[in-house]
C-alpha cells in the first residue's frame, strides 16, 4: 500500500490529496488515504473523491508513506504520522516538498526521522512553486478515438464580460463541436441562472482532473494555469494523451511556460474563426506535436512512480465478474418498482449473444429484478440514522462503482441523479446512459438533474402515449426518443377466459365480474379513503370479485382484510390482471396508465398529485377527452361509485374497451431502447439490424 499523506490539513489540502491519490490509482498502484486526513467540515464532492480511497488501520510492513507539502512540516502533523506508522517496521518514506535551501531540506529529513525511525528520501520539487507534489499525468490504456465532434473544454473564461457571453453564444450552437465548461461554483451558478442548462458546465471541484480529461479532445485555457494544482494536474493528463492545449491567456502565459500550449486570440472573442481556419483541420498533427513536447515527457508518470518505488505502473487488472463487459441498469427514486419494471423490459430485449445485464437497486426492487432471471446488487436506502443525507449515497458508490468496473454501460433509469449515479457515469470507459421519463410537473425544480445529463453519453426518452404529453426539456444528437416502454399483452378471449378461472379457483370465490384497483401503498400519497370505499362497493356486488393489488413489500391497513368480496394481491404482474379485469381503478403513473391503455383495459384514473411526482393529472385528463378513460379525483368518492356502476352496468366498459381497439397508439419502445444502448455500449457496427424480409423486384 502506498498511504497518501499532507503535511497540512486544510481543506484545500486535503482536495490536492484526493487528485494525488487517485492518479496513482488510475495507475493501478494500491494508493490509499487515512480516513484522519478527512476534514471536519468536507464538502460534498470532496467526500466523493476521498471515499474510494480511505482506508483505516494505519502502516504495516512493506507500505510506503507519501507526503505531500513536506516542507510546510509542522508538529500536529508529525504526531499524526507517528501514529499511523505506529510500531510498523519495513516502512519507505517518500516526501514531496518545495526546499528553498538545503538546511530546510536537511531539517525536513531529521524530523521525519525522528519520528518515524527511518530515513526518508526527498522530491524536491523546485523553489517558488507552490506545489504540493509534482504534476503528473495518466496515460490512455488504449488507443486514443478522435471524436467526429470534438470535445471542448474551455477552461476558466470570463463569463461575465458581454463581449465574452456573446461570443461563447455563438460557438456553442455548433454542432460540429459539443463544448463544455469549466469554472469556479459562483460563475456556474450564474451562468445557469441566466443561459440555462444548454451548454454543459462544471465547477474545478464537481470532478477529479482525469475524470474531465477523458471527456477532452481539445482544451482551451484562458488562465494561468501554474499556480492550481488542479489544473496542473488536468493539463498533464491532456498532455499524455496528446491532446491539443490552446492558451487564450493574456499575454500567452501559458505558452511561455509550456511547449505544447498553441497561442491563441486571448479570451472567446475570436476564438470561432481561429478554431475553424488554424485548429480544427490540423487536430491530429497538433495532437502529435503535443505528445512529443517537453511539457508532455515531463508529465509522464515514470519519475513519481521510480521516487515511490513503482519503476513501472502495473497492468490494470482486467474485471471478470458480472458486469465484465457488458451493462448495468440502476433503475431508482422512491420505492423505484415502476422504473425497475421498464428497466427490465429493455434489458430483456438485449442481444443474447452478450453479456447478460445486471442490476444495480434498492431491496424493494430486488424481488422483481430477480423474477425476471437478472442478478442484481443491493444498494443501501437512506437512513435517519445517516448523520448526512447523502451518506448512504457514498457506501451506494462504491458498491456500484466495483460492479460497474469493467462494464461497458451503466443506464440510469430515475429522475433525480444522485451522486453515486453523476461519478459513476463520469467514470473512464463507462458510457452513460439516462433513460429519462419526461411529464414533469409544472414548477418542479429539476435542476439538478439537467444540469448532471451532461455525464451520460445517451439520454432515451421513453414517449408518451398522447403528443401533447411529451415536452422537450433538452437537445441534442445525444437526446433519443422512443415510444412508451410498457408491457404490452395480447389476451385472446380463451386466454383470458382461462386467467379469470384460475382466478375464481385460487380465490375459492365464483365470479361474474372482475375488478382490479391499483392505487398505491401510500408512498406518494395516502389511498385508504379510496380503497375502503370501493371494498364497500363491490361488497354490495355479489357477482363482483374485486382484487386490491399492491406491490409485494407495499404498508397494509387491516380494515382492508375485513371483506368477503374483496382479496389482496401482492404481485408485481398488475398488466396481466389488469388485462384480465372488467374494471381497472388506478392511479395514473406512467406503467399503469400506459399498461391499460396498450392492454385495451376500461379504466377509471385516481392521480395521485405529491410535488415529486409526474403530471398524472395530465394523463388522466388526455385519456378521458378521448374517450379513453374517466378521471376522477381522489376526494371524489360518491363520482367514483358512480362511474364503476356505469362501466359495469351500462355498458361503458365494453365501450371504452372498444375505443381502445380501434385508437393508434405509438409503437412500445422497450425493443429501440434496448438497440440505443447497445450502439452506445459496443458501438454502430457491433449492432446488427433486425431482419428484414426480402420483398420481390
Amino acid at each position: 500500500m502506498i498511504l497518501c499523506e499532507t503535511a497540512r490539513d486544510g481543506r484545500t489540502d486535503a482536495e490536492h490529496l484526493a487528485i494525488f491519490a487517485s492518479q496513482l490509482a488510475a495507475l493501478g498502484l494500491p494508493a490509499r488515504i487515512d480516513v484522519g486526513a478527512l476534514p471536519e467540515h468536507a464538502g460534498l464532492h470532496l467526500q466523493f473523491d476521498l471515499a474510494p480511497l480511505l482506508a483505516d488501520g494505519g502502516l504495516a510492513a512493506g507500505d510506503t508513506l507519501a507526503l505531500l507539502a513536506a516542507d510546510q512540516l509542522g508538529d500536529r502533523t508529525l504526531l499524526r504520522l507517528r501514529r499511523l506508522a505506529g510500531e510498523a517496521e519495513g516502512i519507505t518514506v517518500r516526501a514531496f516538498g518545495s526546499f528553498a535551501a538545503t538546511q530546510s531540506a536537511l531539517g525536513v529529513r531529521a524530523r521525519l526521522a525522528y519520528v518515524l525511525g527511518r530515513e526518508p528520501e526527498l522530491f524536491d520539487l523546485g523553489a517558488g512553486t507552490g506545489r504540493p507534489a509534482p504534476a503528473f499525468g495518466v496515460p490512455p490504456q488504449g488507443p486514443v478515438v478522435r471524436q467526429q465532434a470534438p470535445r471542448v473544454l474551455l477552461v476558466g473564461p470570463d463569463l461575465k464580460d458581454p463581449a465574452q457571453v456573446a461570443a461563447l453564444g455563438a460557438l456553442a450552437p455548433r454542432r460540429s463541436l459539443r463544448l463544455a465548461i469549466l469554472t469556479d461554483s459562483r460563475s456556474k451558478h450564474d451562468w445557469i441562472a441566466a443561459h440555462g442548462h444548454a451548454l454543459p458546465v462544471f465547477a474545478y471541484g464537481e470532478a477529479l482532473p482525469l475524470t474531465l480529461a477523458g471527456r477532452t479532445d481539445l482544451a482551451v485555457c484562458f488562465g494561468r494555469i501554474e499556480g492550481s494544482f488542479r489544473l496542473q494536474t488536468l493539463v498533464a493528463n491532456l498532455l499524455v494523451a496528446g491532446v491539443p492545449l490552446l492558451d487564450g491567456s493574456p499575454g500567452h502565459l501559458n505558452t511561455g511556460e509550456n511547449d505544447a500550449f498553441v497561442p491563441a486570440p486571448p479570451g472567446l472573442v475570436g476564438l470561432d474563426g481561429f478554431l475553424d481556419a488554424e485548429i480544427l483541420p490540423n487536430l491530429g498533427p497538433i495532437g502529435e506535436n503535443v505528445a512529443a513536447s517537453r511539457a508532455a515527457a515531463a508529465a509522464r508518470p515514470e519519475r513519481v512512480l521510480g521516487f515511490l518505488g513503482a519503476t513501472e505502473s502495473p497492468p490494470l487488472r482486467r474485471r471478470t465478474g458480472p458486469a465484465a463487459g457488458g451493462v448495468v441498469f440502476m433503475p431508482t427514486n422512491g420505492v423505484g418498482l415502476g422504473h425497475a419494471r421498464r428497466s427490465t423490459l429493455i434489458a430483456r430485449e438485449m442481444a443474447a449473444d452478450r453479456p447478460r445485464p445486471v442490476f444495480a437497486a434498492f431491496a424493494s426492487c430486488t424481488p422483481l429484478v430477480k423474477a425476471q432471471g437478472f442478478d442484481v446488487m443491493p444498494l443501501i436506502g437512506r437512513s435517519r440514522l445517516h448523520a448526512q443525507t447523502h451518506e448512504h449515497d457514498l457506501a451506494n458508490y462504491l458498491r456500484l462503482r466495483a460492479l460497474a468496473a469493467g462494464a461497458r454501460a451503466l443506464v440510469f433509469d430515475g429522475t433525480y441523479i444522485f451522486d453515486s449515479v453523476y461519478r459513476t457515469a463520469m467514470e473512464p470507459g463507462i458510457a452513460g446512459i439516462w433513460i429519462r421519463r419526461g411529464l414533469w410537473r409544472a414548477g418542479q425544480d429539476n435542476s439538478i438533474a439537467l444540469d448532471r445529463e451532461k455525464a451520460f453519453d445517451r439520454v432515451i426518452v421513453p414517449e408518451e402515449a398522447f403528443e401533447e404529453l411529451n415536452a422537450a426539456y433538452s437537445c441534442g444528437e445525444h437526446v433519443a426518443h422512443v415510444g412508451p416502454i410498457v408491457q404490452a399483452l395480447r389476451l385472446d378471449a380463451a386466454a383470458r377466459a382461462g386467467l379469470r378461472n384460475d382466478l375464481a379457483a385460487r380465490f375459492g370465490r365464483p365470479f361474474e365480474r372482475l375488478a382490479v384497483s391499483l392505487l398505491g401503498s401510500g408512498v406518494a400519497g395516502a389511498r385508504g379513503s379510496q380503497v375502503q370505499a370501493l371494498c364497500g362497493l363491490f361488497e354490495r356486488r355479489a357477482d363482483t370479485l374485486h382484487l386490491v393489488v399492491v406491490w409485494p413489500n407495499a404498508t397494509l391497513e387491516p380494515a382492508w382484510f375485513g371483506w368477503q368480496n374483496s382479496r389482496i394481491v401482492r404481485t408485481t404482474r398488475a398488466a396481466v390482471l389488469t388485462a384480465a379485469a372488467d374494471v381497472t381503478v388506478t392511479a395514473a403513473g406512467y406503467n399503469s396508465f400506459h399498461e391499460a391503455l396498450y392492454n385495451r383495459a376500461p379504466a377509471i384514473f385516481v392521480p395521485q398529485s405529491a410535488d415529486f411526482m409526474d403530471d398524472q393529472h395530465a394523463r388522466a385528463r388526455a385519456a378521458a377527452e378521448r374517450g379513453l378513460g374517466a378521471l376522477v379525483e381522489a376526494h371524489e368518492l360518491l363520482t367514483l361509485e358512480r362511474l364503476v356502476g356505469r362501466y359495469l352496468d351500462d355498458g361503458e366498459a365494453e365501450a371504452i374497451r372498444a375505443r381502445l381497439a380501434l385508437v393508434e397508439l405509438p409503437e412500445p419502445g422497450a425493443r429501440r431502447a434496448a438497440r440505443l444502448i447497445e450502439e452506445t455500449a459496443y458501438g454502430t457496427r457491433a449492432v446488427e439490424l433486425d431482419p428484414v424480409a426480402d420483398r420481390p423486384a
